[in-house]
C-alpha cells in the first residue's frame, strides 16, 4: 500500500464486533481518508536526498570551491593580459582532481540507490504482518494495511503494530522495546497494548485505537525496525579521523598563506627564486600563486572517497548477500557480525531445521487412552509449534475438543495443557518440571537423551501417563557451518530450553568443540551466571532472562557476542547481543529486533555474512591507509618546506596525480575487492592511524629528499646531487615509489591476487608516466600551449608537444632526466634499498601494537625482530636481483664491473647467475618468515653463508678499489654487504630465541 500523502479527514469511529470486524466499505473509507497504519519515516532517503548526500559532503564542497577559485583566477588573469601565467600555472591538469570526486559521487549514488531498491523489496517481502478480522473472516495483511478501528487478532509471538485496546481474551506482553523493562505484563479486556509490544503468552482480539503517526510508539517502532542501535567502530573511527583532518586542513592553509606572504614580501623581487617571476603582495599574480598553493594543500589533505568507499563496499556486500537470501537490516550490521568471537546458537531451528518427529512413545496407561488425551490436547491449541506439530502428525487432533480452560505454554513453567470440564488437569512439558527429581522413571529421559532425543512428559492430575520421545532433524549444512566458525576463531555456545544431555548429543553430532561440557540452568540465579558463562559450551533449560544474562556475562569478558533466535523468548538476548540473527519463519517480534534475517531459514548463510564483513573491514583498513598516507604526507610537507626559499611552492598538484591514480586509485580499488575471511583483530582506529603515520612520513621524506639533495650541496658550495630541472620529476617519481612500497607491504604475505594487484599498480604508474611525462612525472601544468603547432611550417596536430609526449614518451625531457642521469638513478636505487626494509620493519611493529597481538611486549621481541629482518633482507635481495636483470638487458650491469672481467659474455653469465641465486636465497628468507620451523632456520642460515660467499668472492678475487671503482658498483656492493649482514643477523636471532610458543605462521 502506498503512503497516503493527503491530510487525514475525520471519520466516524466504529466499535466493530470482535468476531465480525469492519466491512469492506468501512475499510475503504478509512483508507481514502488517510487513517491507515503508515508512520512517517524521517530516516528514509529519496533518490534526490541520496544524490545530494553524496554530492554535498564537506570535502566535496571544499574541492568544488577550490575549482571555482581556480576558474575565477583564470578568468581574471586572462582579462588583465596575464595569459602566460594562466597557461603555465592554471592549465587543464589543475582540474584533474575533480574527476575522482565526480566519479565518487556518481558511483556512490548509483550503488546506494541500487542497494536501497534491492533491500527495500526484501523488506516488503519480509515485513511485519498482522491478522485482522474483516467481514467475519480472519485475514493476514501487511501491518501498514491496518486501518483505524480494525479488529486485530493477537497470539503468542505476534508484535502489536498499532495502539490496540483489548476486547476479548488475555495476553502477557513484553514492553521492553518501549520501556526497557523486561517484565511481562498481563493485559485484560479494556487494557491498552502499545505499538511495539510483543505477545509472550495467550491470545486476544483487539481494536486498533490509534494507527500510523498517531501511535504512542510510532517513532520508537520505526527505530526498532530499521536499526539495531549497535555502534559502528568502523564509521566512528573514520568520522573521528575526518574531524581531525578538517582542523588540520584549516591549520595547513593558514600556515601556507602566512608563510608565502612573508617570503614574497622578503624575497619577491628575486626572480631566481620564483621561477623567473618577480612577485609582490600588491600583484594579483602573487595572490593567484598563493591561492594555487593553498588549493594544492587542500586537495592533498582531503582523503577523497574514504567514507564513500567504505559505505559503498558495505552496501555492495549487503546487496550481494540479498541474492543469497540474507537480509541485512542495517548497513553496519555486517561489520558487527564480522567482529564476533562468540556465537550463541539456539538448538531448535539453528542446529536443527525446526522439524521434529515422534520417535517413540512409552505409555503408562493404555495407548488408546494416551491417544485420546493427546488428540484433545493438540486440538485445544490455537496454533501449533514444532513440538505439537510432530505430535499432531503422530496422533492427529480432535476437531471439537471439550475442555474448560486452556493453559498456554510458559517459558517459566516449561509446560502447556488444559483443564477438562470435570476439573482434571492435563499437562504436557519438560519431565524435570512435571515430575519430582526422585522419580526413577526419569532414567528413560536420560537414555533417550544419549541418542539425541528429547522427551516430553504427559501428566493427568499430576500422574504420569506417557513419555513421548521427540527427534530433531539436524540441518545438513550445520556441521560445515560450525566447522567454519571453529576454524575462524569463533567460539560456539548452544543455548536451549531442552534437556541438557539431549542438546549436548546433538551439538556433538554437529561437530561443536567441547560439546560434552553442558549444564542445566534450571534454578540457577542470574547472579551466578557470570561465573559459569565461559566454562560450559551447552546451556540447557534456559529462561529468557538467563539467555540475556549469559550474553551480558560474555560481553563483560570482552567478547563480541552474536545471538541467534526465532521466538519471543529470545528477544531479550537478541537485543542485548552485539549482533542478532533470526530466520524468516521467526516471530515478528524476533525479526523486528534482529540485525540479520535469513530469508530461507538456512543457517549456513552466516558463513557468507561473516566472510563479507571481514573482507570489507580488512580491506577498508588497507584502503584507508592509502587515502590517509597522502593527507599525512601533505600535512608534514606544509611545515617541512617552510625553511626553503620557495617554501610550499616547491610542491604542486601534479606531483600527486600519479600517487592518486596508480596507488590510491588502482591499489585501493583492487585491495578493497580482495577475497579474504581472516578474523578482524585489534582497534580499527589504532591500526589505520599507526600505519598511516608510517606511510605518510615515508611519502613526506620521498618529496623532501630531492629538494635536500639539491639545496644542501649548493649551500655548501658544491654541485647539486639532483639538478634544478630534475627536482620536480624526482619528487613525483619518489612519492609514487613510496606509495608502491606501502602497497607492497600490504601485499605481504603474498598470494596470487595480491601479486596481481601489486603488478597492476606498478603497471598503471609506468603507463601514466609514459603517457603524459610532463605532468605525471615532471609535475608540470598541461595547458593550451602543449596543443599548439606551426601549420605554416607544415606541422600537424601530431607535432604538438602533447602528441609527441604521448607517442614518443622516452624522448621527453622528464623521462630522460630520470633514466639518463646517473645521480638520479643512484638516488632512486638507494631510496628503494633503504625505504623498503625500514618501512617493513616499522609497519609490522605498528600493526602488532595496534592488534595487541603480544600482551607481553618484551616476550619474544627479539624473535619477532629477527623474522622481520629476514623478511626485509629477502625482499630487498629479490629487488636487487630484478634490477640486476634489467641492467644486464640494458647493458649497464653493475654487480661485476665490466672493466674487471675481460670477457663480456662471462660478465653477463655471472650477473645472471648471481641474480638467480639472490632470488632463490631471498625466497628462502621469505619462507622462513612465513613458517619459522627448525628445518627452515637451518636451511636459511646455510643460504646466508652461501650469500656471503657469493657477495665477498667477486670483491676479493677482482681486488676492487673503492676509490677508483664506479660509484654505482660501490653502492651495489655496500648494499649487498648490508643485506648479507641483515640476513645472517636475523637468522641468528631467530635461532637464539627459537620458541614453539612464538611460532605464528603467516596466512595469505
Amino acid at each position: 500500500m502506498k503512503k497516503n500523502k493527503t491530510q487525514k479527514v475525520p471519520v466516524d469511529r466504529v466499535e466493530a464486533m470482535p468476531d465480525v470486524g469492519l466491512s469492506k466499505e468501512q475499510v475503504d473509507e478509512r483508507v481514502k481518508k488517510g487513517h491507515v497504519n503508515i508512520a512517517t519515516d524521517p530516516n528514509k532517503k529519496t533518490t534526490g536526498k541520496i544524490i545530494a548526500g553524496n554530492l554535498f559532503t564537506f570535502f566535496n564542497i571544499v574541492l568544488f570551491t577550490i575549482a571555482a577559485v581556480f576558474i575565477a583566477f583564470t578568468i581574471y588573469l586572462t582579462s588583465i593580459g596575464r595569459s602566460d601565467i594562466v597557461d603555465k600555472y592554471f592549465g587543464f591538469s589543475k582540474f584533474i582532481f575533480l574527476i575522482p570526486a565526480i566519479m565518487n559521487v556518481a558511483m556512490g549514488s548509483y550503488q546506494e540507490i541500487s542497494s536501497m531498491k534491492v533491500i527495500e523489496k526484501l523488506r516488503i517481502v519480509t515485513g511485519t504482518k498482522s491478522k485482522v478480522v474483516r467481514g467475519g473472516e480472519v485475514k493476514m495483511v501487511e501491518s501498514e494495511e491496518i486501518v483505524l478501528d480494525d479488529i486485530v487478532a493477537l497470539s503468542a509471538g505476534d508484535q502489536a503494530t498499532a495502539d490496540l485496546i483489548v476486547l476479548t481474551g488475555e495476553v502477557e506482553v513484553d514492553e521492553s522495546m518501549l520501556t526497557g523493562e523486561s517484565d511481562h505484563i498481563k493485559k485484560h479486556a479494556g487494557d491498552t497494548i502499545l505499538s511495539g509490544s510483543s505477545v509472550i503468552v495467550g491470545s486476544a482480539r483487539c481494536r486498533a485505537d490509534k494507527v500510523g503517526d498517531d501511535t504512542y510508539a510510532a517513532e520508537l517502532t520505526q527505530k526498532v525496525k530499521s536499526t539495531s542501535g549497535h555502534k559502528s567502530e568502523l564509521m566512528s573511527s573514520i568520522m573521528s579521523i575526518i574531524k581531525v583532518l578538517t582542523v588540520c586542513l584549516l591549520f595547513v592553509v593558514v600556515t601556507a598563506t602566512i608563510t608565502l606572504c612573508v617570503k614574497i614580501h622578503a624575497t619577491g623581487s628575486n626572480a631566481a627564486i620564483w621561477n623567473g617571476l618577480q612577485l609582490s603582495l600588491k600583484d594579483p599574480v602573487s595572490w593567484s600563486l598563493i591561492f594555487l598553493t593553498d588549493g594544492m594543500f587542500g586537495i592533498g589533505m582531503i582523503p577523497s572517497g574514504l567514507v564513500l568507499t567504505t559505505s559503498v563496499a558495505l552496501m555492495v556486500s549487503i546487496a550481494g548477500l540479498t541474492k543469497k537470501q540474507t537480509l541485512i537490516q542495517e548497513l553496519y550490521s555486517l561489520e558487527n557480525l564480522s567482529r564476533v568471537d562468540v556465537i550463541c546458537l539456539d538448538k531448535t531451528g539453528t542446529l536443527t531445521d525446526g522439524t521434529m518427529s515422534v520417535s517413540e512413545v512409552k505409555a503408562f496407561i493404555p495407548e488408546e487412552e494416551v491417544k485420546r488425551h493427546m488428540r484433545v490436547l493438540i486440538g485445544s491449541a490455537g496454533e501449533r509449534n514444532a513440538t505439537s506439530e510432530a505430535i499432531y502428525q503422530y496422533y492427529g487432533a480432535e476437531e471439537n475438543p471439550q475442555f474448560k480452560e486452556a493453559i498456554p505454554f510458559s517459558s517459566a513453567n516449561k509446560y502447556s495443557g488444559l483443564v477438562y470440564n470435570d476439573g482434571k488437569k492435563l499437562l504436557m512439558g519438560a519431565p524435570e518440571y512435571l515430575l519430582p527429581e526422585s522419580d526413577e522413571r526419569l532414567s528413560y529421559v536420560v537414555e533417550r537423551a544419549e541418542d539425541g532425543n528429547r522427551v516430553i512428559a504427559v501428566t493427568l492430575d499430576g500422574e504420569l501417563i506417557a513419555f513421548i520421545s521427540i527427534e530433531d532433524h539436524i540441518r545438513e549444512t550445520a556441521a560445515d557451518t560450525l566447522k567454519f566458525f571453529r576454524e575462524n576463531g569463533v567460539t560456539v555456545k548452544v543455548i536451549s530450553g531442552d534437556n541438557p544431555l539431549t542438546v549436548s548429543k546433538i551439538a556433538q553430532k554437529c561437530g561443536i568443540a567441547y560439546a560434552d561440557r553442558y549444564i542445566s540452568l534450571a534454578g540457577v540465579p542470574l547472579e551466578d551466571i557470570p561465573s559459569i558463562a565461559e566454562n560450559y559450551t551447552v546451556f540447557a533449560r534456559v529462561s529468557p532472562e538467563q539467555k540475556e544474562a549469559l550474553v551480558m556475562a560474555l560481553q563483560a569478558k570482552k567478547h563480541k557476542v552474536a545471538m541467534t533466535g526465532d521466538g519471543v523468548n529470545d528477544i531479550l538476548a537478541l537485543r542485548r547481543s552485539d549482533s542478532s540473527i533470526t530466520f524468516a519463519k521467526a516471530t515478528e517480534a524476533a525479526k523486528s529486533c534482529s540485525d540479520v534475517v535469513l530469508l530461507d531459514n538456512d543457517f549456513s548463510h552466516l558463513k557468507d555474512v561473516v566472510g563479507e564483513g571481514r573482507r570489507v573491514i580488512g580491506n577498508t583498513r588497507k584502503t584507508a591507509v592509502l587515502y590517509l598516507m597522502k593527507s599525512i604526507a601533505v600535512f608534514i610537507l606544509a611545515f617541512a618546506l617552510i625553511p626553503f626559499a620557495k617554501g610550499q611552492m616547491w610542491f604542486s598538484i601534479e606531483n600527486m596525480y600519479m600517487l592518486e591514480a596508480a596507488v590510491i586509485g588502482t591499489g585501493g580499488f583492487l585491495l578493497s575487492l580482495e577475497p579474504r575471511r581472516t578474523p578482524v583483530q585489534g582497534s580499527f582506529f589504532k591500526f589505520i592511524i599507526s600505519q598511516s603515520i608510517c606511510a605518510g612520513a615515508l611519502g613526506a621524506v620521498s618529496v623532501l629528499l630531492p629538494i635536500l639533495l639539491n639545496a644542501i650541496p649548493k649551500a655548501l658550495g658544491y654541485a647539486a646531487v639532483i639538478s634544478d630541472d630534475s627536482v620536480r620529476p624526482m619528487m613525483t617519481v619518489m612519492l609514487s615509489i613510496s606509495g608502491i612500497i606501502v602497497v607492497l607491504s600490504m601485499c605481504i604475505p603474498f598470494n596470487r591476487y595480491r601479486a596481481i594487484a601489486l603488478t597492476a599498480v606498478i603497471g598503471v604508474a609506468a603507463t601514466l608516466g609514459l603517457l603524459l611525462p610532463s605532468s605525471y612525472i615532471g609535475g608540470a601544468t598541461v595547458g593550451p600551449s602543449m596543443l599548439t603547432f606551426d601549420k605554416a611550417a607544415g606541422q600537424t596536430v601530431f607535432d604538438c608537444q602533447l602528441a609527441q609526449e604521448v607517442f614518443h614518451p622516452l624522448r621527453s625531457q622528464q623521462v630522460q632526466s630520470i633514466v639518463g642521469n646517473v645521480n638520479n638513478f643512484i638516488v632512486l636505487r638507494m631510496f628503494l634499498y633503504i625505504a623498503i626494509p625500514l618501512f617493513i620493519l616499522l609497519r609490522f611493529a605498528a600493526e602488532n601494537y595496534a592488534r595487541k597481538e603480544f600482551k607481553d611486549v618484551r616476550k619474544g621481541r627479539a624473535f619477532r625482530i629477527g623474522r622481520r629482518m629476514i623478511l626485509a633482507s629477502g625482499i630487498v635481495l629479490i629487488l636487487h636481483a630484478m634490477l640486476a636483470f634489467a641492467e644486464v638487458i640494458t647493458g649497464t650491469g653493475s654487480i661485476v664491473d665490466q672493466s674487471q672481467v675481460t670477457d663480456p659474455t662471462s660478465a653477463v653469465i655471472l650477473n645472471i647467475f648471481l641474480a638467480l641465486a639472490h632470488i632463490i636465497i631471498g625466497a628462502i628468507g621469505y619462507r622462513l618468515w612465513m613458517s619459522p620451523t627448525k628445518k627452515m632456520i637451518n636451511v636459511t642460515f646455510i643460504s646466508g653463508l652461501i650469500l656471503a660467499t657469493l657477495t665477498l668472492a667477486p670483491m676479493t678475487t677482482t681486488g676492487m678499489d673503492i676509490t677508483t671503482s664506479p660509484t654505482l658498483m660501490v653502492i651495489d656492493n655496500i648494499v649487498l654487504i648490508a643485506i648479507v649482514a641483515g640476513y645472517l643477523i636475523g637468522c641468528s636471532i631467530i635461532m637464539d630465541n627459537y620458541q614453539l610458543g612464538l611460532l605464528k605462521p603467516r596466512k595469505s
